[in-house]
């Protein structure tokens, strides 16, 4: 039976019971916490495997994009149950790859600005915090199915010291002037909790490479600002092969402030940005089942 819920939209209290149950099930899946969001939520990760090959996996850093926290939770429960199973896929040994390999993936990095994308303005916000989102939301109290950045209003992926002054004199000349919905960097880097929670945690890892799920395109973002580190299209490429997803060398705006530019940036390895399925965000349910088998065989190539 399947633990994953793949049939709804996916809050941080559904992704919370699927973590749980799943660590419960699986005993030799490890788990714990990199931080907390801004209203005190915990940032989960899994890990699996034990080997040296270090990968981080991130959802979820904007609100919107809440299906590359199912899509990454139902990979994990498949690599549970192929590892417990002694099975391969295609050319893969499950079992090797997790004796091989140790990847930290946390599904969902925005989980305040999830719930405000799927449920709007609810109890567990503060009222003063309640009116400030409300202004920046342009008066509006409908914040379902619109909603990218965190609580405070910051687009996470644009809160990282790569490129960050660039990134907030393009933003500005593209008419984002604060806090809102999307695309505002804050003002330094790393002043959201959960970008800083990332971040620390990623200098703690010291990871091999790092792959950020977003939504959508099907598109695949490698290299930061005309660098690409060694191994770094190679990954780009295999993950491409694998998915389907074509290949964007990124400019503008996309090539700045981002968690891929910053790990590349900061500690010169291959990292890539993956944006996931087709459409308008937040992207209906039914694409579900295409996100995953375009990308469950790409993770194997890391």
């Amino acid at each position: 039976m399947q633990i994953t819920t793949t049939n709804k939209n996916y809050t941080f209290g559904v992704l919370t019971e699927d973590f749980y149950t799943l660590c419960k099930h699986f005993s030799f899946l490890e788990h714990g916490v990199i931080g907390k969001s801004v209203l005190g939520k915990p940032l989960l990760f899994f890990r699996f495997g034990t080997g040296s090959k270090k990968v981080i996996l991130c959802g979820a850093h904007h609100g919107k994009e809440w299906i590359t926290s199912m899509l990454l939770t139902a990979a994990v429960e498949k690599l549970c149950r192929m590892h417990q199973g002694g099975e391969r896929f295609l050319e893969t040994d499950i079992s090797a790859f997790f004796q091989s390999h140790s990847l930290y993936i946390i599904p969902m990095l925005n989980p305040d600005g999830v719930n405000l994308c799927i449920q709007g303005l609810t109890d567990d916000i503060p009222v003063f915090l309640r009116s400030r989102l409300i202004g920046m939301n342009g008066g509006s109290r409908d914040f379902i199915g619109k909603w990218q950045s965190n609580i405070h209003g910051i687009d996470l992926n644009h809160n990282y010291n790569a490129l960050f002054e660039k990134g907030k004199a393009l933003g500005f000349a593209d008419g984002v002037y604060g806090p809102g919905a999307g695309r505002f960097s804050g003002e330094h880097p790393e002043s959201e909790p959960e970008s800083r929670a990332l971040a620390d945690f990623t200098r703690a890892i010291c990871p091999d490479s790092v792959i950020a799920y977003h939504a959508q395109g099907q598109e695949i973002f490698y290299g930061f600002n005309g660098f690409c580190p060694a191994g770094g299209e190679q990954m780009a490429k295999a993950y491409a092969e694998k998915s389907g997803y074509r290949l964007i060398t990124a400019s503008g705006l996309t090539d700045c402030s981002g968690y891929k530019d910053w790990v590349i940036d900061s500690f010169r390895i291959p990292a890539i940005t993956v944006e996931v399925g087709l459409g308008e965000n937040p992207l209906p349910l039914s694409q579900f089942p295409k996100i995953f088998s375009d990308n469950f065989s790409a993770i194997l190539t890391l």
